[in-house]
């Protein structure tokens, strides 16, 4: 019983801390109450605190039940060397690893974390998504297009309508652009 509830243990802790951050987020004074059926700005924090302390209660409740987790072991066990019985000409040469695209996605990353600001979100999304595509080795232009001002479109509704997330407009022409756009989905 001492082994489980030490596994336990960590679960419990982040319970409580997520009993303590759901108690701040009570203390947000949310003076903007644009109406009874919009959700003001208190809402989101209280709802990731609440599905974190019931993931806790989950883990708790599954440590004290069934003890330590449950691992594949004897699946892969005797993989990290070749079989006793292995011909020389069943044996493949390690694939060379080619960091490449990694590369190039952690730059797209870092350029949109930069360049949304002087982009704005709409932009910076829509030129991120066509990048990350042809980086990835899709290379159809039509799709390609669609997809990232579709998706660029869906983040901002989703955003801006549904969370409520002021999200960086851009400067110079990017921002009255943004604004435009902002004109059409009625924020």
């Amino acid at each position: 019983m001492k082994e489980r509830l030490r596994l336990a243990l960590p679960y419990a802790v982040m319970l409580l801390v997520a009993g303590l951050l759901y108690y701040a987020a009570t203390l947000i004074d949310a003076p903007i109450r644009l109406s009874a059926t919009r959700i003001g700005p208190d809402f989101w924090p209280k709802v990731i605190i609440a599905a974190m302390a019931a993931l806790c209660i989950y883990e708790i409740g599954k440590r004290l039940m069934m003890g330590a987790a449950h691992d594949a072991g004897g699946l892969t066990e005797g993989l990290d060397r070749p079989p006793a019985t292995a011909d020389a000409e069943q044996v493949v040469p390690k694939a060379v690893v080619d960091n490449r695209k990694l590369a190039a996605g952690l730059v797209l990353i870092a350029g949109f974390v930069i360049g949304v600001v002087y982009l704005g979100f709409f932009i910076a999304t829509a030129l991120f998504l066509a990048l990350f595509s042809w980086v990835g080795g899709y290379r159809r232009a039509l799709p390609v297009a669609l997809a990232s001002v579709l998706g660029a479109f869906i983040l901002l509704v989703i955003f801006m309508r549904v969370a409520y997330v002021s999200l960086p407009l851009g400067v110079g022409p990017f921002h009255s652009l943004s604004v435009l756009i902002l004109q059409l989905i009625g924020v």
